[in-house]
């Protein structure tokens, strides 16, 4: 049996964790104020999505993690969505830092896939710019760093957090990524947000220089390097870095969008429209209307995941990565899909009338949460649509701002 792999995880396929999911669904729901109230997921939360397998999603398959595909993580995280889209963050964000442990030797990396941890385990951050990242200095036999590191998703519930640094002083290539024991930092318990505040997205940082020694520091170029080692040792991840992690993430839009259609569909026939000769919502026209059009943006915006979804799917049949272009459209796609989701949601709330800003109704906060989410900075909107538009112009530019997880090439 693999190191770090529960026994009873093994068996576990895709369609029984979305199963699973949606027996919690209700449950998940019940929540969702209380996750917004605690500013984290509450514990009880996550120990059942630890025994239900969701965890498992991403974690390398070596340490027992479940390798699934981008269509199998897409579903799960809409099923998750669907429940609580502050949940369904968290599990995808905390899953994304499990990319960066294939750039470390096993023995590094085993602490972090102890099988007696109940939760996520690793959370991963910055890397796109300074401001959001640390610095760090080469040492004997290792590296002292320092720094403050914003939006900590997961760092609430995870073991291990994966912390972006910049090692040379002018040069923004020379990023590495710092693997850091989350006993180690100062969790400033900072995160009070109009949106997604139940993510715990809180503030870490060291308490003055950290020392990292040197098998716990990894570059972009090394963490290709060892990917292609095990890969070919039919060991590594799944294809596409970043870009499927956020196209798989477009699951949570979608998640919260069917959720609050559905909030919607069970009330049109107990609510009135006052000042109208209305007295059931589901017999006014404008309902219908209303409905129809935030139908038509939900079921596009799934489409247009399915289709991002189909070309990862078809990149890991082929073995390649996206290539850069193909990269900025599946970006510009997530980006479009939590747009569409947002503003579907928001015009079932607007329709819902006043009783529906009190906060023990629950489209309020679906409508908070993936607005939030669609403000993300790698889902914004209005950049990715300047910068496929400016792919199609065939306009050159200055070198965009990346994640660390791009500096690969």
């Amino acid at each position: 049996m693999p190191l770090g792999t529960k026994p009873d995880m093994e068996r576990l396929q895709a369609h029984e964790i979305v199963d699973r999911v949606a027996e919690m669904r209700p449950w998940l729901r019940e929540r969702q104020a209380v996750a917004e109230q605690q500013r984290r997921i509450p514990q009880e939360t996550i120990e059942r999505l630890d025994a239900a397998g969701v965890f498992s999603l991403t974690k390398p398959k070596r340490f027992g993690g479940a390798d699934f595909t981008t269509r199998e993580l897409h579903d799960i995280y809409r099923a998750l969505g669907a429940g609580c889209g502050t949940t369904a963050w968290v599990v995808w964000a905390t899953a994304g830092g499990n990319l960066w442990s294939f750039a470390f030797a096993d023995d590094v990396v085993a602490p972090v896939y102890d099988p007696a941890w109940v939760g996520p385990r690793t959370f991963a951050l910055g890397g796109t710019s300074r401001h959001m990242s640390g610095t760090a200095r080469k040492v004997d036999g290792g590296w002292m760093i320092k720094g403050v590191w914003p939006f900590a998703t997961g760092s609430v519930h995870a073991s291990h957090g994966y912390l972006a640094v910049f090692y040379d002083e002018t040069d923004d290539t020379k990023v590495g990524m710092a693997l850091v024991p989350k006993e180690s930092l100062v969790l400033r318990d900072d995160w009070d947000a109009m949106g997604l505040a139940g993510t715990g997205s809180q503030t870490v940082a060291t308490d003055g220089d950290l020392f990292v020694p040197d098998e716990r520091f990894s570059t972009p170029a090394q963490l290709g390097e060892r990917i292609e080692e095990l890969t070919k040792q039919g060991l590594g991840p799944r294809r596409g870095g970043l870009a499927r992690s956020l196209v798989t993430c477009t699951g949570v839009a979608l998640g919260m969008a069917d959720q609050a259609m559905e909030m919607f569909l069970s009330a049109v026939d107990k609510r009135s429209i006052p000042y109208s000769p209305y007295a059931k919502q589901a017999d006014a026209p404008i309902i219908h209307l209303t409905v129809g059009r935030a139908y038509a943006q939900i079921r596009a915006a799934g489409r247009v995941a399915d289709a991002a979804v189909a070309e990862l799917d078809r990149c890991e049949a082929e073995g390649v990565d996206p290539a850069e272009r193909e990269a900025v459209q599946l970006h510009t796609d997530a980006a479009y899909v939590w747009d569409a989701c947002s503003s579907a949601i928001e015009t079932l709330f607007h329709a819902s009338g006043a009783s529906a800003i009190l906060k023990r109704w629950p489209l309020q906060l679906i409508a908070r949460n993936c607005r939030a989410g669609s403000l993300h900075a790698a889902h914004n909107i209005d950049t990715w649509l300047e910068n496929v538009g400016r792919a199609l112009c065939e306009v050159e530019s200055a070198p965009m701002s990346v994640s660390v997880l791009e500096r690969r090439s």
